[in-house]
């Protein structure tokens, strides 16, 4: 990768999750079941690594929207992602709270740093992810937003994106959308099928992406990617 594209702005805290004995605001429209089927467009039925990893993404929607529905946070795109809803115990709503508050703190302040360029953002293993139609519904988008992960999952939620329309007008009306070869392509908004263990091929879906190395950028390991990466030493 361009040695540009290695910078991580890392800016830090997370707020105090709310009291478990503090008064929930009203449940979010819909809430989160059951990992694999919970998901719209179901989980992998393969027994293999590679599907073990993908099934983090299911574990992450849902219980993202299980913090929605008890208040901890605000996200009105997390549900169009999960098929039912599933009750996460306290101690895993506060815990998935807390990583959200300290990567959308770190993520807030990046966009907020006033360095005169236009900023980027590159998410890796962003799997169903919903921030950028967060940050799009908020008015605080970058100028570009490119996801990455398995073809397996960007199928999915390129599909989800072309039929639901909450999600295709945030990626505008110019937006190509392949959900045979999982991929979203937009002005400001990407999302590129990719074995993130393919280091060549992640080079060529970099310039695919289109990003600028004279942006300020920041690359996201979304729920903690790069743990499930081999290493050869």
């Amino acid at each position: 990768l361009d040695p540009q594209f290695r910078k991580l702005y890392t800016c830090a805290s997370v707020r105090s999750a709310p009291s478990l004995s503090s008064p929930r605001p009203a449940s979010a429209a819909a809430m989160a079941t059951a990992p694999s089927d919970a998901l719209i467009g179901g989980g992998s039925s393969s027994g293999s690594s590679t599907a073990a990893v993908q099934a983090t993404n299911d574990d992450a929607a849902t219980s993202k929207l299980s913090c929605v529905s008890k208040g901890y946070m605000k996200d009105d795109h997390v549900h169009l992602f999960v098929r039912r809803p599933v009750r996460r115990s306290p101690i895993i709503n506060r815990g998935y709270y807390a990583r959200w508050a300290a990567l959308r703190k770190l993520l807030l302040q990046f966009l907020a740093i006033d360095s005169g360029c236009e900023k980027q953002v590159l998410s890796l293993g962003a799997g169903f992810d919903t921030t950028y139609f967060q940050l799009r519904e908020e008015g605080i988008a970058p100028r570009a937003y490119v996801e990455l992960d398995f073809k397996e999952v960007t199928c999915k939620k390129a599909a989800l994106i072309d039929h639901r329309s909450q999600l295709r007008d945030k990626v505008g009306p110019e937006a190509s959308i392949s959900r045979e070869r999982g991929e979203v392509l937009s002005d400001h908004y990407k999302l590129l099928p990719i074995d993130l263990r393919d280091v060549q091929k992640l080079d060529t879906i970099i310039g695919l992406a289109q990003l600028d190395p004279r942006v300020c950028s920041n690359i996201l390991g979304a729920r903690f990617s790069q743990f499930y990466c081999q290493l050869d030493f």
